[in-house]
């Protein structure tokens, strides 16, 4: 799965119409997500980091609701923007890992606790890829 990484408002227009996750490293007015869930009519989820997740306006959060976009907190690792405008996760690596440890007995919120930490990535990352 590849992950656009967006670092401004201005950018929002560069972005691929077909992108399905965003990731926004700056903090989103409702108006920014209006214009990004414009351009990408098939936008699935988005991801900010915990800073900005705490700052948003719950008019935003009540708007992405309504659009049905799953709306998480998060990091990007590792990633540095001079590198590209994608990251990518394997997300088959993530579900091998999750029925692992399925098979082991856990419950869904250790599982989803511990392929974080074990893949890297954030709890929700993890939650929108199990599908919870």
């Amino acid at each position: 799965m590849k992950i656009r990484v967006v670092n401004s408002r201005a950018e929002i227009a560069t972005v691929d119409p077909k992108e399905r996750v965003v990731h926004l490293t700056f903090t989103p007015t409702t108006v920014a997500l209006l214009d990004l869930m414009q351009r990408c009519l098939r936008l699935e989820a988005i991801q900010v980091p915990p800073f900005q997740f705490r700052n948003m306006f719950k008019s935003s959060r009540c708007f992405l609701e309504a659009r049905r976009v799953t709306f998480f907190e998060g990091t990007i690792q590792g990633h540095r923007s001079e590198t590209g405008k994608h990251y990518t996760i394997d997300d088959a690596l993530i579900l091998q890992m999750a029925e692992e440890l399925r098979a082991e007995g856990l419950d869904s919120g250790q599982i989803e606790a511990r392929v974080a930490e074990e893949a890297g990535v954030s709890l929700g990352l993890v939650g929108f890829i199990l599908g919870r």
